[in-house]
């Protein structure tokens, strides 16, 4: 499908999440099928300041799907600066996040506290259009601060008009975080609103709630976020689904370990063993979700220090559960 500039294979896409979405994770969705994955949000500012640490968030291997860069930020000038930096690294696209709902990014104006400074906001997205040389731009925003502070429709309408290519919508205020379901109705509202595609995001844990999403809002595509990291084969279950195929099963605990191990040795290898397997023990927990003695397993995965005791987990993992 064609986001208005921005070819994609898939309407399932894989949501920026930091501290998670990292190049290994993006290879993992990829691989699975998602039409697009995001990097880690990269601060404007710190690209302005060349913070070497934000330059290497925006690396990236070889990927079959499209790949963007996310920006945060509240300054238009280190928006712009950063933005002919990411032009440099040549993205697919680039994405603004107006979204993000973490005290330290919104207590610095950015993320989701962009919400309640519409013009602003426009302002940003205006700048980064000028000088992303022609690459899409998008940007991911939420229903709005509050209940009392709703402007998903008014943002969207103005960086529609300042040339922005497609909009992703969380359907929940940032107040609301993660809690509780979301609400369709924003989603679909900026759908009638504006005429650039766009992306649903929120609460997609199966193929249905796609299919649903998708028929209720007239949504374009879905971003799947939270559910990826711990299922990331989601992505080739959806496309199957909205294929009209039959939905391939779930992996078995075998196939499951035998991912982790693959996304564990990458994170080595990308990172260096240390780090590596510090970043793997979040990333191994997500993997236990489902599984029979889950919880004891998430446990075992704080102690992972070298890539040997990744080994020992999977044995014990098959050991709890079988190859079932």
């Amino acid at each position: 499908m064609n986001l208005n500039g921005l070819n994609i294979e898939s309407k399932a896409v894989l949501a920026p999440m930091a501290g998670f979405c990292d190049i290994v994770m993006r290879k993992v969705a990829d691989d699975c099928g998602a039409g697009f994955t995001v990097s880690e949000m990269v601060s404007a500012c710190a690209l302005y300041y060349g913070d070497k640490k934000s330059r290497q968030l925006m690396e990236t291997w070889d990927h079959k799907g499209k790949y963007g860069i996310q920006l945060f930020g509240f300054d238009p000038v280190d928006f712009e600066a950063a933005t002919k930096i990411v032009v440099e690294n040549k993205p697919d696209f680039i994405d603004i996040n107006m979204g993000c709902p973490a005290p330290k990014i919104t207590g610095n104006g950015a993320g989701s506290a962009l919400m309640k400074n519409t013009d602003l906001a426009a302002k940003i997205a205006e700048t980064v259009v000028k000088n992303a040389n022609g690459i899409p731009v998008s940007v991911k925003m939420r229903k709005g601060w509050d209940d009392d502070c709703i402007t998903c429709v008014e943002l969207a309408k103005k960086v529609e008009a300042v040339g922005v290519n497609f909009i992703t919508v969380h359907g929940r205020t940032r107040k609301q975080m993660y809690t509780p379901g979301i609400d369709m109705d924003a989603i679909k509202n900026v759908k009638q609103a504006v005429k650039i595609p766009v992306i649903g995001n929120g609460d997609i844990t199966k193929p249905e709630d796609v299919i649903n999403m998708m028929d209720y809002t007239g949504c374009d595509a879905v971003m799947i976020g939270r559910e990826a990291l711990s299922r990331p084969w989601i992505f080739k279950q959806v496309n199957q689904a909205l294929a009209g195929l039959s939905v391939d099963r779930e992996p078995t605990v075998e196939e499951r370990m035998a991912l982790l191990l693959w996304h564990i040795e990458k994170l080595c290898e990308v990172n260096g063993e240390h780090l590596g397997m510090k970043k793997a023990r979040g990333q191994a927990a997500l993997y236990m979700k489902g599984l029979r003695g889950a919880a004891h397993l998430r446990f075992l995965t704080n102690s992972l220090s070298v890539f040997a005791d990744a080994e020992n987990l999977v044995k014990e993992v098959l050991k709890e559960n079988g190859n079932v």
